[in-house]
C-alpha cells in the first residue's frame, strides 16, 4: 500500500511539473497594451528578471515608428506589477495619450527587489550594473524605442524615487528628465548616497544634467524631511529644479496623482 501511494505521489508531481505554466494575461485598453511578467536573462544577477511594459496599441500596426520611453520604478516591498496593480499606470498613460498630454510612449516597469537600484545593497546583488548594462540595452534593442537622451525619462516612488534620481544624475547622458515621488533622497546607507551629493559633484556645471522634479506629501512621516533637506541643499547649490510639496502621505493615492503630473511634465518635451 505504501509503495502504491508513493508511486501515485511521484506520478502526480511529474504530471503537475509537465503541465504548461498558466500564462499571465496581458491587459488591453483602447490605447495601450500591458505585457506583464516579461523576463530578461541576466548574467550579472545570475537569474531571469521580470518587467512589465506598456505599449501603445499602434505598436504592431506602425512597424516603422519609434517611441519615447519612460522607466517607471517601484518602491520597497513591491515588484514589477505594482504600478499596474496598485498604481493603475496603464489607465493614466491611456488618458494622457487620449488627451494629447503626451505622445504615444512606451512605459517600462522593472523588478528591482529591495536593491535600491544600486550595487551591493541587497545581498551583494549588482543591480545597478544589471540595470545600466543589461536591462536598458535589452529593452531598447527588443522594442522600437527612440533611444536618445531627449526621448528617455525616468521616474519612481519611494525606493524607486531614489533609484530614478540616482540613475538620472549618475548617468545624466542618458536621461532628459527625472520625477521623484516621495523619494528616499538622502539615502539609507553607504551604498545609497544622497542625491544632493551626486549633484554637488558636478561643481556647478549643471548644463548636461536632466531636468528634475521632487514631489512629496507634507504628511509623509517617512520621507518628507528628507525631501525638504534635499530641496534646500539643491537651492544652496543653485541647481534649478521643481519642488512640489502638497497634502498627502506615503500611499498610492498620492503616487497616482504624481504619475499624472509626471506625464504632464514629460509631455512638455514634445509639440503635440
Amino acid at each position: 500500500m505504501i509503495r502504491k501511494l508513493t508511486y501515485f505521489i511521484v506520478i502526480l508531481i511529474v504530471v503537475c511539473a509537465c503541465q504548461k505554466q498558466k500564462e499571465v494575461p496581458s491587459i488591453v485598453t483602447d490605447d495601450v497594451v500591458v505585457l506583464v511578467n516579461q523576463t530578461v536573462p541576466s548574467a550579472v544577477l545570475k537569474q531571469n528578471m521580470k518587467y512589465n511594459i506598456i505599449l501603445p496599441t499602434t505598436y504592431d500596426a506602425e512597424p516603422q515608428k519609434n517611441y519615447p520611453v519612460l522607466y517607471l520604478l517601484h518602491g520597497m516591498g513591491d515588484d514589477n506589477n505594482a504600478w499596474v496593480d496598485k498604481g493603475n499606470a496603464h489607465t493614466y498613460v491611456q488618458q494622457a495619450i487620449n488627451s494629447k498630454t503626451i505622445p504615444e510612449i512606451i512605459v517600462v516597469m522593472p523588478d528591482a527587489m529591495v536593491t535600491f537600484y544600486v550595487n551591493d545593497y541587497q545581498s551583494g546583488l549588482q543591480y545597478e550594473t544589471y540595470f545600466e548594462e543589461e536591462f536598458l540595452p535589452y529593452i531598447e534593442s527588443h522594442y522600437r524605442i527612440n533611444a536618445t537622451k531627449g526621448n528617455r525619462f525616468i521616474a519612481g516612488l519611494s525606493m524607486g524615487g531614489f533609484g530614478a534620481s540616482y540613475h538620472a544624475f549618475k548617468y545624466p547622458q542618458k536621461f532628459a528628465y527625472c520625477y521623484s515621488m516621495s523619494g528616499v533622497l538622502e539615502g539609507v546607507g553607504s551604498q545609497t548616497p544622497s542625491i544632493s551629493t551626486l549633484i554637488a559633484a558636478c561643481n556647478g556645471n549643471y548644463s548636461g544634467l536632466p531636468d528634475y522634479t521632487i514631489d512629496c506629501g507634507t504628511n509623509d512621516a517617512l520621507v518628507y524631511t528628507s525631501n525638504v533637506n534635499t530641496h534646500n541643499a539643491l537651492n544652496q547649490l543653485n541647481f534649478t529644479h521643481e519642488y512640489i510639496a502638497r497634502a498627502g502621505s506615503h500611499d498610492w493615492s498620492f503616487w497616482q496623482q504624481s504619475l499624472q503630473t509626471a506625464l504632464e511634465r514629460i509631455g512638455k518635451y514634445y509639440d503635440n
